[in-house]
Formats: C-alpha cells, sequence, structure tokens
C-alpha cells in the first residue's frame, strides 16, 4: 500500500518536488557525456533526483546504458574492483564473452585503476564492432554510458584511494567527448566537497553538483494535496512551522507527517502534532544518542553556542570563548574541523556554520541540553 507521504523509498512524478535547476544540469551533463559529482546531505533527496533525470533522459536520448552500484560497504580494494566490473557487465553485456577477454588483454583486474575507469570505453568498443585506440573513441562511437557510483567518498578510507583517484584523474581526460559519464554521488558533504569543490584536481572533468532546498509554498502546496486526499487538515502556520523546523528537508518532514497521518482520522491539532514530533524522536533516538556519545565536551559546547548564537556566531569572541567554555580561538578552529570531519557541520557562503541534519539540531536543543 502506497503511503500518503512516501519517505520509505525514492520517488519521482507528482511526488518529486524542486530541485528543477539541479535536474536540468545533470541532465545536460549527462547528454554530454559529462561527469558530476553529486552531494548532499543523507535523505535528502539525491537517489530522486538521479531517478527523475534518468526518467526525463528517456524522451531526449535514443539510447543509454547506466551501470550503478554502491560503495558504502566496501573494504577492500579488490572489493572495488570485482563490483565494478561484475555490475558492468550486468549493465552491458549479460554473458561476459567479451568483457572476459578484455579483461585477460588488460590488467584492469589487478592494480591499474585507470585501465579499470577506461573499460566501459573498451567494452563499447567491441560490442559496436569499433577499434579501441588509447587516442580514445569517436564521439558516435555508441550510446552514452552512465556509471553511478553511491557513497563514492567512502573510498577515501582504503589506502589505495590516492592511487585510484589519480588514475581516476588520468582516465577522465581519456574519456572526454566519449559520451561517457561518470556520476560520483556522496552522503558525506564536507569529504565530496574536498574532493571536488575545494581542489582543483579534476580541473573541469567532474562538475560539481549540491542540492537546493525545496521552497516553503511548494512543500506547503504537497502537504496540503496529500492530506486532501486523505481527508485531513492542518493549519497553513503549523505546516509553514514544521518546514522551518526541519529546514526544508523534505525526507524529515514526509516522516512527521506520515505519523500524523496515522494519529487521526481528521484535525491535525497541536496535541496530534506534538505526539507526532514526540514518536519522530523516539524513532531516531539511537542514532541521535550514538552522534552525541561520540562528541567531547568541546565540541557539543560548539554546538551548544551555535544553536544559541545562531549561524553567524563569532567563536572566537572573548565573550563567546569564555561563556561556553571554549578556551581559545585555536582550540575552536580544532573543534571546528574535528565536527566538520565527523559530518556533523558544514559551512556555506550566505549560510555560514550550520548543523547538517535538522532533527539532531531539534534534540539536541529541546532535550540533550535541557
Amino acid at each position: 500500500m502506497k503511503l500518503a507521504f512516501s519517505y520509505e523509498r525514492e520517488v519521482t512524478g507528482r511526488d518529486f518536488l524542486g530541485r528543477r535547476q539541479e535536474c536540468l544540469q545533470l541532465k545536460d551533463a549527462l547528454i554530454q557525456g559529462r561527469s558530476v559529482a553529486l552531494y548532499a546531505a543523507p535523505k535528502t533527496g539525491k537517489s530522486s533526483l538521479i531517478h527523475e533525470v534518468l526518467q526525463t533522459l528517456k524522451q531526449d536520448l535514443p539510447s543509454f546504458t547506466v551501470c550503478e552500484f554502491k560503495a558504502d560497504n566496501i573494504i577492500r580494494m579488490e572489493d572495488f574492483v570485482s563490483r565494478f566490473i561484475s555490475q558492468l557487465q550486468r549493465a552491458m553485456e549479460p554473458s561476459g564473452t567479451l568483457l572476459q577477454g578484455l579483461l585477460k588483454e588488460s590488467a584492469c583486474s589487478g592494480d591499474d585503476y585507470r585501465s579499470l575507469f577506461l573499460l566501459p570505453s573498451r567494452l563499447r568498443a567491441a560490442l559496436s564492432g569499433t577499434e579501441f585506440s588509447q587516442e580514445g573513441l569517436s564521439a558516435d562511437s555508441g550510446s552514452n554510458l552512465i556509471i553511478i557510483i553511491e557513497e563514492f567518498q567512502r573510498l577515501g578510507a582504503l589506502e589505495e584511494f590516492p592511487v585510484l583517484l589519480r588514475a581516476l584523474r588520468d582516465a577522465l581526460k581519456e574519456l572526454r567527448g566519449q559520451k561517457i559519464s561518470y556520476l560520483f554521488v556522496g552522503s558525506q558533504i564536507n569529504e565530496m566537497k574536498s574532493l571536488f569543490v575545494r581542489s582543483s584536481f579534476f580541473g573541469e572533468d567532474v562538475q560539481p553538483l549540491t542540492l537546493s532546498d525545496i521552497s516553503e509554498n511548494e512543500i506547503h502546496d504537497y502537504i496540503r494535496s496529500c492530506l486532501n486526499q486523505t481527508g485531513k487538515v492542518m493549519e497553513k502556520d503549523a505546516i509553514l512551522s514544521l518546514i522551518r523546523l526541519f529546514e526544508n528537508n523534505i525526507w524529515h518532514i514526509k516522516h512527521y507527517m506520515s505519523l500524523c497521518d496515522s494519529l487521526t482520522r481528521g484535525y491535525i491539532n497541536e496535541a496530534v502534532s506534538e505526539k507526532a514530533l514526540a514518536g519522530l524522536v523516539s524513532s531516531q533516538l539511537p542514532y541521535l544518542n550514538y552522534i552525541a556519545s561520540h562528541l567531547t565536551c568541546f565540541q557539543l559546547r560548539f554546538l551548544r553556542a551555535l544553536i544559541d548564537q545562531g549561524r553567524t556566531c563569532n567563536f572566537s569572541s572573548s565573550k563567546i570563548l569564555e561563556q561556553y567554555e571554549l578556551h581559545s580561538s585555536a582550540n575552536v578552529v580544532r573543534v571546528r574541523q574535528a565536527l566538520m570531519k565527523k559530518e556533523i557541520i558544514s559551512e556555506e557562503k550566505g549560510k555560514g556554520v550550520y548543523i547538517i541534519d535538522p532533527l539532531f539540531r531539534y534534540w539536541l536543543e529541546k532535550y540533550f541540553f535541557q
């Protein structure tokens, strides 16, 4: 049975909200055969965006092939190589006859990662009967290929990652103009920005792309539409309050509204709203407690200052250092860097420093720091 507020899976069609500019940017990059690094916090709509774009691509491309796999549970580089090859076979040549022949000719099953990233081009050439050369294939040598690697930043834990990155950079240069797109997807936004935004390592061969907030009006209208289908009513101010509480995070909002929907047959009043919010916090409590238990006292005091003083807080001012016992400006820098490494906070131009997960922020403010 389909939920009125679907939060348990990726969405498309009427359930897909906002991100029109991101859809256009990603779609254009994939049509042109450019590679993209898509990064955003967990459960903010990356998979839905990709799914939506792939659906619309069917109208613009006569044919394209998608090879997709996750890297979040890879603990050895051999596992990455094996998964890459197996998913490529599944997507392009289920029999594996030509692929196995190419593997025997090259060293891409070992530590020659450049050959691994060029393997899709070699396989496409073999399938189309086009001769592969080190100078590359012509742009019309076959249909578009899209290789999606989810949670790409997870590979950073592997010892061979620096070697892999250099090989990837070299391979992407050779793949220019070949209608082969690598889509690197990541939920650890600070790590992804370090790889693809702050660094010029990949030059123009990888286009960084992140997700913008969905507008309040669009979320409000969507909630109203879903409530109308179930015969429920919620005041406009209450809807806007929950949107701001969750900082436009559509996954938290849908989860919350699903709880509200299950708690009443008609009007969603304040009592229902509070019960739904308590249920949402309770469902995430082990996760929230786990995060807090792995933070130092300095890190927790930094977060308390951020919540109390807001995103424009001057953490190095003598007043803040004394009030929150942060000791020194140098210590603040260390604490801030540690919180960013743990993916608890991030920073953006015009947005300042902020806690990435709005539910964690709410729990800290209303429960943990009380």
